[in-house]
């Protein structure tokens, strides 16, 4: 490989790592560590699965589809394809993702030390910010990449580096929570990474198009490593912060998502630890809400056919965003829940198909009843939380193999895939 194509890997994959490290993806490994004490190499495996596996895989199914997620989307139907895209965008952008990261800036970065500092002001400037620095779709990367990126890195460092080595708890208490793998693996859709991987994926070749690697196999090859690049050390990143988690010594009534990387830095830095703290999460949330702002404006553009202009989108976005975020980290997380678990495992269904069997199986019909069935069981689920008093649709959820761990969707959509492609049997390979 020529040294260009490395720098240009080196450089999206740094941009790809800030995308996607916001403000669930910097508290919740933590919190989880916290949780499950000496038990948190196994809750990281779950959660790696989810926040870490699974994006990338999104990002090389998208790559190697088109363009964009509508294009891995068309595989089973354009029309779906759009209707799951604005789904996706309105979860990663205005409704959940957006105004968390305004929400935890306030929270996490500046109550702390200004108390007296009012969530409306603080969501303003954030997003103001946010808004400034997306309004040129061609620059986000180099935003990212150069600048934003090694400052992020380089703050991460020296929060978990000295806890490695200084003043950590040698015997940890094993966790009494069960089914931690499933814990991590569930948790890991609250970073919504999948989500926003198919999303990213029109930036990273958008960024890999500019560096002048048009052609597919090269757009491919650059695209693909960059996430494998921004993978690593999302791992790593993770792994620490699931070690400090679980380090830390607080009393369990203090600790909350929001409080717990102001417990660890204090442990390590004492008061001055706030400080830090403030930095890492206004870079995280400033650098993944300008990707998520101009990936969804970008998408609205799309979909309104230029109607709804890319600067007109993104300043719509940013003030939906402001709105939203002064409810609050807790309020955002809790209504959240329901569209993650709705959208989560339809486009996981969506990314393994096409990765598995698009070369093999270019008929749509399989793809597409497989994911209107995993639709209807995801649906079931949204029903039951918010209809708990309805015991008939909890008992019919209840008898699907692995609902325990709200995987009821996987058999289902397994079944329904094979089933699908026994019916067709020679027309496996008939585009419809």
């Amino acid at each position: 490989m020529d040294i260009r194509k490395q720098r240009t890997i080196l450089f999206l994959g740094m941009a790809l790592f800030a995308m996607f490290f916001g403000a669930g993806n910097l508290l919740l490994p933590a919190f989880l560590g916290y949780q499950t004490r000496a038990d948190w190499p196994e809750t990281l495996g779950g959660f790696s699965l989810t926040a870490i596996l699974a994006p990338v895989l999104g990002i090389f199914a998208v790559a190697v589809s088109g363009k964009y997620f509508t294009d891995l989307g068309a595989r089973a139907h354009l029309k779906l394809a759009f209707v799951l895209s604005f789904i996706n965008v309105l979860c990663i952008g205005p409704l959940i993702a957006l105004p968390r990261a305004g929400a935890s800036v306030y929270e996490v970065a500046i109550k702390p030390i200004i108390p007296d500092a009012q969530s409306v002001w603080v969501c303003i400037l954030f997003f103001g910010a946010v808004m400034l620095a997306s309004i040129s779709l061609n620059k986000i990367t180099g935003i990212l990449g150069k600048i934003f990126a090694p400052i992020l890195l380089f703050f991460l460092a020296l929060l978990i580096v000295p806890a490695l080595f200084l003043g950590t708890t040698t015997n940890l208490q094993a966790t009494i929570l069960e089914n931690r793998f499933y814990i991590g693996f569930q948790e890991g859709y609250q970073t919504m990474d999948v989500l926003a991987g198919v999303i990213f994926a029109a930036l990273l070749i958008v960024g890999a198009t500019r560096k002048g690697y048009s052609h597919t196999k090269d757009k491919v090859e650059v695209v693909v490593k960059s996430a494998i690049y921004a993978a690593v050390w999302m791992l790593l990143v993770y792994g620490g912060l699931f070690y400090l988690g679980a380090n830390i010594q607080a009393d369990t009534s203090t600790v909350t998502h929001s409080s717990i990387l102001v417990h660890i830095a204090t442990q390590y830095y004492g008061n001055n630890g706030v400080y830090l703290i403030s930095a890492i999460m206004l870079l995280a949330c400033l650098t993944t809400a300008i990707a998520l702002t101009a990936g969804s404006a970008n998408f609205f553009e799309r979909l309104t056919s230029g109607k709804l202009g890319y600067i007109e989108g993104v300043i719509s976005i940013t003030l939906v965003s402001i709105f939203l975020a002064i409810t609050g980290v807790d309020t955002i997380i809790e209504y959240a829940a329901a569209l993650l678990n709705f959208i989560y495992p339809v486009t996981l269904v969506l990314i393994l198909s096409v990765l598995l069997f698009g070369k093999t199986i270019t008929n749509n019909k399989p793809y597409l009843i497989t994911l209107l069935v995993t639709m209807v069981i995801s649906l079931l689920r949204v029903l039951v939380g918010w209809f708990p008093k309805e015991t008939t649709l909890a008992d019919l959820l209840n008898i699907m193999p692995l609902a325990t761990y709200n995987l009821e969707w996987v058999l289902p959509a397994i079944c329904t895939f094979i089933i699908s492609c026994f019916v067709l049997g020679r027309n496996l390979n008939n585009k419809e």
